[in-house]
């Protein structure tokens, strides 16, 4: 019984608990079980038989006999009584956006509802709405959410694919007979949605390898004697390709594709591919190195001179941060502390404005108490910089939250949190009257997507680029895994248009503080190098700026 499997049978377990159980506690010891189990470099088996597995952080007594019956038997008499409650595909059901476990297993002991079709057909007859915690908005939004579903089927979004492809390549490490692994595919070109983890192999001896992935993956199917495929943590599509190392470099960049660039960089470079690494290939070939998320096309290739695209450690600080004086997980004091710990010399707190009441938006009297707060959190932190800011609503008319009263903050992230059903034009007028209010100083997620949840609503991106170059606003490139807006497609033609950018985490955790580093992911997709990044800039020459912007007010 391998670390992968037992973690697996884990997660299965803690997916059936919430399906039954009014408590998340149960369940998430489960998930923090899996976690640990992954991340073990002893072998499980081992642990079991020294006793030792107690010892194992998140393993404690209630989970340990579960492992441990697992490992001597190879099954789980606890997950086995748990599937026998519910019938097998009932987890399809969680690709409907917004329905959790909780509202899965209710409509499953109501309406005996197991899949995405009956949740449909019962929808349309109006059997959902009259459910407790339902009713006929939840029901609409339901039969929106299967629509939404059954387009993105068996797609995940980015920080999972490298979650898997990581965690493999660690797992292939202790197989002898590889000598590289490399995770490429859309997971290396940083694509935004992935539908599977390719992984290439360096071996010589390829049959041996493939008789052992069966212990790092599930489900595992040879296509040939060079391409396998598996399933990892019970959903996601893992691809192998094998190659021998000298043949390496080739496979890495044909399996990172796409098949238009990797076609176009085959017929410039000739016939002579041989080589163990990418790097020794394009200096083979004579061709200046394109960085993996750059290759969507061919067009790359083409240009006589490439942007040198930001690096994470190019930020010197960050904005749009929140805290427990609005929805934010973490103290005024934690989030600043994060910032410096991942050595920022400045940091923007920008809680939520009034109108967004369900996140607990400021009111003024309100603000100034975080506004205290965060003075004597800065004296403790020095030198790290603080300046006091906003995330204010944009409201319906094109208003700004809060009014003349943003004369509090030293800068404003400007962003739309409702009404998002109105026109293309509508929600454009709406945007272009916020820019013009002078004390906006960020444009926040333009388009308010979720990916793989909810649509951005629609706008005119060149009005919208124009306006901001005019009024000097910063748009920002939104960290949040979920939700990468600005988009990465958008970025070149807004810098040509003389906008300047921002990169935020959008953190309401000291966790989510990492969001800036899936922000310079956007940035470097979408060919943008540092000097077009506005907190690249030191403390010194930011504050300058923000000083400046707001005499002009």
């Amino acid at each position: 019984m391998d670390n992968f499997t037992v973690a697996r049978v884990l997660d299965e377990i803690a997916h059936y608990i919430q399906l039954s159980e009014t408590t998340p506690f149960k369940s998430r010891a489960f998930e923090r079980a899996a976690r640990s189990v992954e991340k073990l470099e002893q072998d499980v088996n081992a642990l079991v038989a020294s006793h030792k597995l107690l010892d194992t952080p998140g393993i404690g007594k209630g989970i340990g006999p579960v492992i441990e019956e697992l490992v001597k038997s190879g099954k789980s008499s606890y997950l086995e009584e748990l599937r026998a409650q519910y019938p097998p595909g009932i987890f399809d059901l969680l690709r409907v956006p917004n329905l959790g476990l909780k509202k899965i297993g209710v409509l499953y002991e109501r309406l005996a509802i197991t899949s995405i079709d009956e949740l449909e057909r019962a929808a349309k007859d109006n059997l959902v709405a009259a459910l407790p915690g339902f009713g006929a908005k939840t029901q609409q939004k339901i039969l929106q959410g299967i629509e939404f579903a059954r387009k993105r089927e068996s797609q995940f979004l980015l920080p999972a694919g490298l979650e898997v492809g990581e965690l493999v390549r660690e797992q292939l490490a202790a197989i002898e007979e590889i000598e590289d692994a490399e995770v490429a595919g859309s997971v290396r070109r940083r694509l935004e949605v992935i539908r599977n983890v390719n992984i290439v192999i360096a071996t010589r001896a390829p049959e041996r390898v493939i008789a052992q992935l069966s212990r790092i993956v599930a489900d595992v199917e040879v296509i040939d004697e060079t391409t396998v495929k598996g399933i990892a943590r019970s959903e996601v599509p893992v691809v192998f390709h094998l190659a021998y190392p000298d043949q390496f470099g080739l496979a890495v960049l044909r399996a990172t594709g796409t098949r238009e660039f990797a076609e176009a960089f085959e017929a410039k470079a000739g016939r002579d591919l041989a080589a163990r690494n990418e790097e020794q290939l394009f200096e083979k070939a004579g061709i200046a190195f394109v960085e993996p998320e750059l290759r969507e096309n061919a067009d790359e290739l083409k240009r006589k001179k490439r942007p040198k695209l930001i690096h994470p450690s190019d930020l010197r600080g960050t904005f749009h941060v929140h805290t427990t004086y609005s929805d934010g997980r973490n103290s005024v004091a934690e989030m600043l502390a994060a910032a410096r710990d991942r050595g920022f010399d400045y940091c923007g707190i920008s809680d939520h404005s009034p109108a967004a009441y369900y996140a607990g938006g400021l009111p003024k009297e309100r603000v100034k108490e975080q506004q205290a707060d965060i003075a004597r959190e800065s004296k403790k932190l020095a030198p790290l910089r603080v300046f006091r800011g906003t995330e204010a609503d944009i409201l319906p008319d094109g208003t700004m939250d809060y009014g003349d009263d943003l004369d509090m903050f030293d800068f404003v992230v400007a962003s739309i949190h409702s009404r998002f059903q109105m026109t293309e034009d509508e929600m454009t007028e709406r945007i272009l009257t916020a820019l013009d209010d002078p004390r906006v100083t960020i444009l926040g997620h333009l388009t308010g997507r979720r990916l793989l949840t909810r649509n951005g609503y629609l706008v005119n991106y060149d009005r919208i680029f124009d306006k901001c170059a005019e009024r000097g606003v910063l748009m920002e490139i939104n960290g949040n895994p979920q939700r990468l807006d600005l988009d990465w497609r958008h970025l070149r033609k807004a810098a040509s248009r003389g906008v300047m950018f921002v990169i935020n985490p959008d953190a309401h955790s000291v966790r989510e503080m990492s969001h800036v580093i899936s922000g310079t992911w956007v940035a470097r997709k979408g060919g943008i190098g540092a000097k077009e990044i506005f907190n690249t800039r030191g403390v010194d020459e930011v504050a300058e700026w923000l000083e400046k912007r707001a005499t002009k007010v």
